[in-house]
């Protein structure tokens, strides 16, 4: 099994659901309509360089590489192997924001944009699998709830230190087991509420309303202050 990433250039923010319609679209080959920047191949270079791609090597052993990659003057696909794609995957997405190119992961369908196509004061999603994502887009954040499971049983949506929504799962949050446990900190820890949810698509909702600055999305929830000293 293989981990896979695609990168390129967009010249303005696109959608998660864009993206994968693109990623789709070159692995079957066609580019069309991507635009051909030298940031493309400034990036193989700097990649290359520390990981030679596997055409360019006599023995493969050690290679984090399933397959060469493919590359064109606009995009570079790559696969992994999966026992080292948290390494290699947080490697791509640095470089690819150095350079200025998106980064997609069709694991998760999750697009990585880069600083210039961010959002001001971006919040930034951390989850318990999957690489962390500065100013995700409502699909990645629908998507980071849908996929809440025992073995990745938590996410948090942060906008700053202080202030943030995280959702935790089950046993491993401190809640019976098919319970979420919708946790709210706004500030000092004396802030910190917790209400217990049963199903998703209330999460959804909480997390898509604090992601927008809707003040209101809050107010379905029975909160609980919690006692952190």
């Amino acid at each position: 099994m293989s981990f896979d990433l695609g990168v390129w250039f967009e010249p303005a923010r696109i959608t998660g659901d864009a993206a994968t319609e693109k990623y789709v679209r070159l692995c079957e080959g066609d580019a069309t309509g991507l635009v051909e920047p030298p940031a493309v191949g400034a990036f193989h270079a700097e990649l290359t360089a520390e990981f030679p791609d596997l055409d360019e090597l006599d023995d493969a052993a050690g290679s984090p590489w399933s397959a060469a990659l493919t590359v064109s003057e606009s995009h570079v696909l790559m696969s992994m192997i999966w026992s080292r794609a948290d390494e290699m995957a947080a490697r791509v997405v640095e470089l690819a924001h150095r350079h200025g190119l998106v980064c997609f992961d069709p694991q998760s369908a999750t697009l990585h944009l880069p600083p210039a196509l961010r959002l001001p004061a971006a919040l930034r999603l951390e989850r318990c699998v999957g690489q962390p994502v500065t100013d995700p887009s409502p699909d990645v954040l629908e998507r980071a709830v849908r996929r809440l499971s025992g073995s990745n049983w938590f996410l948090i949506l942060e906008a700053g230190e202080q202030r943030y929504v995280q959702i935790g799962l089950g046993p491993s949050a401190g809640v019976e087991a098919g319970w979420f446990a919708l946790e709210h900190r706004d500030g000092s820890p004396d802030r910190h509420v917790r209400a217990l949810v049963r199903d998703r698509g209330p999460l959804v909702t909480a997390l898509l309303g604090f992601a927008a600055g809707d003040r209101g999305w809050a107010d379905g929830f029975s909160w609980t202050k919690l006692d952190l000293s």
